[in-house]
């Protein structure tokens, strides 16, 4: 390269930029430093490092990118979901987790932020609820109870239940309010009615299901009075299954108190000291049992009471050992001694009580319909009561249960009864027989609620037809088949004779319209037709063509719950969000923290899964060998 000055010499030119280098014997390190500066403005460095991937839906991936709203997000959610204190984000423990573990960019969020995410998330997500619910062809039944909380504050919980359009039952916490005024019939219509408003479905409400509260039964009257209820008001007021079936169980309770008491007071005497327990475990040991501990029940509770009889049961000789050689030790008199006619009590008792338990737990499910089951789980109860009144020991204790138990179900409600004539293999006269089998149990005359009963039925459906009658459907595929309840069994062991001939001639003379509602009640009834994996709800969306009218009635009526214990669930989940260290929540936040939650387990189905399992952990699987259970005798 030839120079400025005229001579030749080597010389190095940069490729980016038109600047010359001398190549002298002092170097390149000239060149180097030009090179670090020249080539980061003329050439773009890829990324060495190796991208992350996420997977769409669709099975398509792309590159993932730190997105801090939707971290934000997505830590309300959980935040909401796991009872989480809403300052969980502003933990340095927690981003040191997450930043190094999972996303360095991941960066501190505050209380307040947090706040405001669930607001924003919960109003969209109120949104997104009340345009579904504008859209549903089926009315909306709502359950509602009243809790209060540590912080010294009532709540009132509305509770939606609905088919979607897959016809599968949807449970929703509407509102979650607070009272702050007394627990009047007024105030509780008020509340009620400023929820319905929230999301415009005054005018779809079909049925409100309530504790056996006075004021809560003066509300309805409220309701009424505004034109509120739906299909002639015949479904509008349901009382608490399961709260009829505590006071049926307690009345008993009270008559057999006694030597229960002393059932309880040996086990909590046993478990008062840890000392004692651990002698206990070795007399346990001694008569080859796995030591373990038992768990005291709650007198408000009756399944509690259930739970502990039936844990203890197979300790029954060890127990009265024990105890017994103790207070016999201490001086006490014979009279405080277990003996085995208290046992005996309790034995009978628990497989007594095991028909009442399982009527509450079958009555208080979310995802199948309970007015299908009532009379069902009635029916046994009332076989149960039959079989036990007779009994030396639990017989003061089951005419007490009978008389409350025909306090309220004496008159059977309208709605139990239609939601058995609405399954195709019981229909009309099948209604009939069951009635008659619980009315002799019982000793009750069910006769002329029958024709009670039919006749109000042909005057739903007269109002169901106005409504509905123009609508045609198309074919579904055929549902799948689900088990039948226990009683079923009763219904297999009617013949086809003459009376069933008799019901359905009847049922023909009863009303001059309603052809569609003729023709379902006329076909045959068959104890035995699709007698395993019945799906109630999915017959009837299939044969809605057959049915149009029809199907809308079944449909509305399937969904109405016979319980308010999905409204009393939120209140254990708002247990664990009010505790005594996060009591200054506004009310208002509560509800956010609340509907979030429960709407969260709805979109995954999980509403199913009761805090009663915890519960019932709490009497069982208390061995002291195991390590969890260790750990709780020490705790």
């Amino acid at each position: 390269m030839t120079l400025p000055d005229g001579t030749v010499g080597p010389r190095a030119k940069c490729k980016f930029c038109p600047k010359n280098y001398t190549t002298t014997k002092g170097g390149t390190g000239h060149l180097r430093r030009h090179m670090q500066k020249c080539m980061p403005k003329h050439v773009q460095v890829p990324n060495t490092t190796q991208t992350q991937l996420q997977r769409h839906p669709d099975g398509s991936v792309m590159t993932w990118h730190y997105d801090a709203a939707h971290a934000r997000e997505c830590l309300a959610r959980y935040i909401a979901q796991t009872d989480q204190p809403i300052n969980f984000g502003d933990c340095v423990f927690f981003q040191e987790f997450i930043t190094s573990a999972f996303c360095p960019q991941m960066q501190i969020v505050s209380r307040t932020t947090t706040r405001n995410d669930l607001i924003k998330m919960f109003k969209t997500q109120r949104d997104d609820l009340t345009a579904e619910l504008q859209h549903l062809t089926v009315s909306i039944a709502l359950t509602s109870d009243i809790w209060n909380a540590c912080s010294k504050q009532d709540y009132l919980c509305v509770t939606g239940h609905y088919l979607d359009s897959e016809c599968r039952i949807q449970k929703k916490i509407l509102g979650f309010r607070p009272m702050d005024f007394a627990h009047t019939s007024d105030n509780i219509f008020a509340v009620i009615l400023s929820v319905l408003e929230t999301y415009d479905i005054t005018h779809r409400i079909l049925s409100i299901t309530l504790d056996n509260a006075s004021a809560n039964t003066k509300s309805i009257a409220l309701f009424t009075e505004r034109n509120i209820p739906q299909a002639g008001g015949y479904f509008f007021h349901q009382r608490c299954a399961c709260h009829i079936i505590n006071l049926v169980v307690q009345s008993g309770l009270k008559k057999v108190s006694n030597r229960i008491e002393r059932i309880r007071d040996a086990i909590s005497w046993i478990g008062s000291s840890n000392p004692r327990f651990q002698e206990f475990g070795r007399h346990c040991t001694l008569n080859g049992l796995r030591p373990r501990r038992f768990q005291t029940d709650m007198p408000v509770r009756w399944n509690s009471t259930y739970l502990m009889l039936k844990n203890c049961l197979e300790y029954d000789t060890t127990i009265s050992g024990f105890y017994n050689m103790k207070l016999a030790e201490s001086g006490c008199p014979p009279a405080q001694s277990l003996t085995p006619d208290d046992w005996y009590v309790a034995k009978i008792f628990v497989e007594f009580l095991q028909v009442f338990y399982n009527a509450t737990v079958t009555l208080s499910g979310v995802y199948y319909p309970t007015s299908s089951q009532a009379i069902h789980q009635i029916v046994e109860m009332s076989d149960m009561l039959n079989t036990y009144r007779e009994d030396d020991l639990l017989g003061d204790a089951v005419v007490a249960m009978e008389t409350k138990f025909k306090k309220y179900w004496s008159e059977m409600p309208f709605l139990y009864a239609l939601g058995v004539i609405v399954d195709p293999r019981i229909k009309l006269a099948g209604l009939e027989y069951l009635l008659e089998f619980t009315g002799n149990k019982l000793s009750i005359d069910y006769s002329e609620q029958i024709t009670d009963i039919r006749n109000k039925l042909f005057e739903v459906f007269s109002i169901y037809e106005r409504r509905f009658g123009g609508i045609h459907t198309e074919p579904s595929p055929e549902p799948d088949r689900q088990p039948l309840p226990t009683s079923w069994s009763i219904l297999k062991r009617r013949k086809k004779d003459k009376s069933a001939s008799s019901s359905s001639s009847t049922t023909r003379s009863a009303a001059s319209s309603g052809a569609e509602l003729n023709r379902f009640l006329e076909a045959q009834f068959d104890a035995d037709e699709n007698t395993e994996n019945f799906d109630l709800l999915l017959w009837w969306k299939t044969y809605s063509y057959r049915y149009p009218v029809l199907s809308h009635l079944a449909r509305d009526i399937l969904v109405i719950p016979v319980s308010t214990v999905s409204s009393e669930q939120a209140f254990s989940t708002s247990g664990r969000i009010i505790e005594p260290r996060r009591n200054c929540l506004t009310p208002e936040m509560v509800e956010v923290l609340i509907c979030i939650r429960d709407w969260e387990h709805a979109r995954k189905r999980m509403q199913n899964e009761t805090v009663d399992e915890q519960f019932i952990q709490n009497f069982s699987n208390l061995y002291v060998d195991e390590g969890s259970a260790s750990n709780q005798v020490q705790n």
